[in-house]
């Protein structure tokens, strides 16, 4: 089966950076600008290659001052939702607690998938060295019967910078080991192994996501523009109304 849809099982949010005593940095403010996003803004992300453009729709929710959620949903080249997700600040990170896909049936709507996650972790606040592992892992069945299984360690690997729209923005970097499991009642078991990056620009939040199997040159998504919802839904119904365009 494809395993393009898992590359993208996502992130999202923000606040302060800076180093303490006990030799850790507070690096919050690298991910999702939690208070830029209550109006919702779609992040495009494009491909080194031929591959169609990646959509990401974020917004962030208030229960109250103290609670702020962030959702985001996924559009892949039809434009239609593909995932979605709802993540949770909390005292020390970010958590993710839910995590839907949706996948298309016989008359043209989509099946929903409720996931459970595992381990939830999407983003740590603070991190001292490459030591440290920050893992992620959910499941869910699929209309086949077939368990899967994502877990993801990431690693705190150091500094870069990224240039969005001609500004130069600070940047960290995680490393990536993904293990996507597969099992079926009757065909079996299989495993595969991705390796790759993500990169977090200060102010922006995820910029730039890479991933493929060891020893191959990865799929690498960038961050190109950041725009309302209501552009990418007239390019929708411009889509719809031109298919062949």
């Amino acid at each position: 089966m494809p395993f393009r849809p898992f590359f993208f099982l996502l992130f999202a949010l923000t606040l302060l950076p800076g180093c303490r005593f006990d030799g850790s940095r507070d690096i919050r403010n690298y991910y999702f600008p939690l208070k830029k996003l209550q109006d919702g803004l779609v992040y495009e992300y494009r491909a080194d290659d031929s591959l169609t453009p990646a959509y990401w729709y974020f917004r962030t929710f208030f229960i109250d001052k103290h609670q702020p959620y962030l959702t985001g949903t996924y559009y892949e080249q039809t434009l239609e939702p593909i995932q979605m997700t709802r993540e949770v600040l909390v005292t020390n990170g970010i958590l993710q607690k839910d995590l839907r896909l949706f996948t298309p049936n016989e008359v043209g709507a989509s099946n929903q998938t409720i996931t459970t996650i595992e381990y939830g972790h999407v983003f740590p606040f603070t991190v001292r060295d490459s030591l440290g592992v920050f893992l992620y892992k959910v499941h869910w069945t699929d209309a086949e019967e077939q368990k899967i299984t994502v877990t993801k360690n990431r690693r705190f690997v150091g500094d870069s910078t990224f240039v969005y729209q001609g500004k130069q923005y600070p940047t960290i970097i995680f490393s990536i080991l993904e293990s996507v499991e597969l099992e079926h009642p009757t065909q079996g078991y299989f495993e595969q192994i991705l390796v790759g990056k993500e990169a977090f620009a200060e102010g922006l939040g995820l910029v730039m996501f890479e991933k493929g199997p060891k020893n191959t040159k990865p799929i690498r998504y960038t961050l190109m523009d950041r725009y309302p919802m209501t552009k990418l839904e007239q390019e929708a119904a411009k889509r719809k109304s031109h298919p062949a365009e």
